[in-house]
């Protein structure tokens, strides 16, 4: 974690942004949870700190432009975490009944090798992609819901 925030300061840095409070606090979450948060929920977590929930905003959409943080639409909430390049490639579970995320570790897209196979029929080169499932978790199955 440490490094890679080190790596964010430094960025920063070459484009021009100042490293604040609002902005470590925001990555510091982001770092160590394990699921896309709602900037509310960030801002919960921060606010003891003095930052304000549109400091959270500020910091999630300069953070979104520079490829560091990526949104997720996710159970009609805009969800924020960690790009690609900071966090291992993943997608999400997502249950429709308590709204439960889990991330699916394992990419199926590059499993199946779907990139080379769509290169080599359409000659499209995808560059990333994105796979959300939707569905009930074992806990509202079980339930009933």
């Amino acid at each position: 974690m440490r490094q890679t925030m080190q790596h964010i300061k430094h960025l920063l840095g070459e484009q021009g942004h100042s490293w604040t409070r609002a902005r470590s606090a925001v990555l510091t979450v982001l770092t160590t949870v394990p699921s896309p948060l709602r900037a509310e929920e960030i801002h919960r977590t921060v606010r003891s700190s003095g930052i304000n929930l549109s400091s959270v905003y500020r910091a999630l959409r300069l953070f979104e432009t520079l490829n560091i943080v990526r949104r997720v639409e996710l159970g009609g909430a805009a969800r924020y975490e960690l790009a690609d390049d900071y966090r291992h490639h993943h997608h999400h579970l997502v249950c429709d009944a308590c709204g439960r995320i889990d991330d699916v570790a394992t990419c199926p897209v590059e499993a199946a090798d779907l990139t080379r196979q769509i290169r080599k029929r359409t000659g499209f080169a995808v560059r990333s992609h994105v796979l959300e499932l939707f569905g009930l978790c074992r806990s509202c199955r079980r339930d009933g819901r």
